[in-house]
């Protein structure tokens, strides 16, 4: 009775082990589910969302409408971000032997209020969410966790864009990105074309004086002088979308829903232009993000000319 019983707890899980290496070409792209079996699953997770309203109270825990928790160790992510996108890239990284939750199935919700229009059913992964500090990083302490994020990372960097459009998501089309107004962009033909497209909403709202605001939209369009590759990118490397296990090795690697084809230095950017020498920080840094060091100035004063137009959102 305590083995099905265990089942139907929220702390149970379907852990996915690192492989013993990650593929360093490219995963196959998933092909897209089409309209009529995304609206029958959309109709289904919306039972499931009512469902874990009465599970949560089961279990004394408390209801996220967002990240929907239910029995069997499953997960209900419905968000205003998730996308047939992130499912895909969630795909790609998982093929390639990364902790990543197993897509089950994804769920269409085209009149569903607050853009609500997508959800994805997912295993739920064990281990417990790293969180930043002033701490001072110190790689030979570090448990295995460390090395296996920087192999994922490595990994996916060597992959190839099969897309036309260099900067796209991972099915070739937009992008998600809380760093632009709406949370959308692209796809892009080329990286000149992402710089206009992330410079075209600057302003001077932030700056004391003009001369100020001018020295920040040079220092922001430095980024034109340093030409890049384009890699496969999580979009979001941040402390609390990576998962450690008990045994401090990489259990989880979560929310991929920015993910997709951008310059080389965006993830590590995206990593470190806030909280500069913290923990993370240093661990972006030490994964490949201090050969950045130019992009991430350009990328700072990019963010003080251009985060008046997205913050609200």
């Amino acid at each position: 009775m305590s083995a099905i019983t265990s089942f139907l707890r929220p702390d149970f899980t379907w852990p996915r082990p690192m492989g013993s290496s990650i593929c360093k070409s490219t995963p196959k792209v998933p092909s897209s589910p089409g309209k009529l079996r995304l609206r029958a699953w959309g109709i289904v997770h919306e039972a499931l969302y009512y469902i874990s309203e009465w599970y949560c109270a089961c279990f004394g825990i408390q209801f996220d409408a967002n990240i929907i928790q239910l029995p069997f160790g499953l997960v209900l992510k419905w968000t205003d971000r998730t996308s047939l996108e992130e499912a895909a890239a969630m795909h790609m990284a998982r093929a390639a032997g990364m902790p990543i939750p197993k897509v089950l199935c994804c769920g269409e919700h085209p009149n569903a209020p607050y853009n609500r229009n997508f959800s994805i059913l997912m295993t739920r992964l064990p281990g417990s969410p790293l969180e930043n500090s002033a701490d001072t990083l110190l790689v030979e302490s570090e448990d295995p966790w460390l090395f296996e994020l920087r192999e994922c990372v490595i990994a996916m960097r060597r992959w190839t864009s099969p897309h036309s459009a260099e900067i796209c998501s991972a099915i070739g089309t937009s992008i998600r990105s809380p760093r632009v107004p709406g949370h959308i962009m692209g796809p892009f033909a080329d990286e000149n074309e992402f710089n206009d497209y992330l410079l075209s909403t600057a302003s001077g709202h932030g700056f004391d004086t003009t001369a100020e605001y001018i020295k920040a939209l040079e220092q922001a369009n430095e980024i034109r002088n340093y030409p890049h590759r384009i890699t496969f990118t999580h979009g979001d490397l941040k402390a609390h979308n990576i998962l450690v296990g008990d045994d401090g090795h990489l259990s989880g690697f979560l929310d991929w829903e920015s993910a997709g084809w951008y310059p080389e230095y965006w993830d590590f950017t995206t990593a470190m232009r806030y909280g500069t020498n913290s923990w993370w920080f240093q661990v972006a840094s030490w994964i490949g993000g201090d050969q950045y060091r130019r992009e991430l100035k350009c990328d700072i004063a990019l963010n003080s000319l251009t985060v008046d137009s997205y913050i609200a959102f």
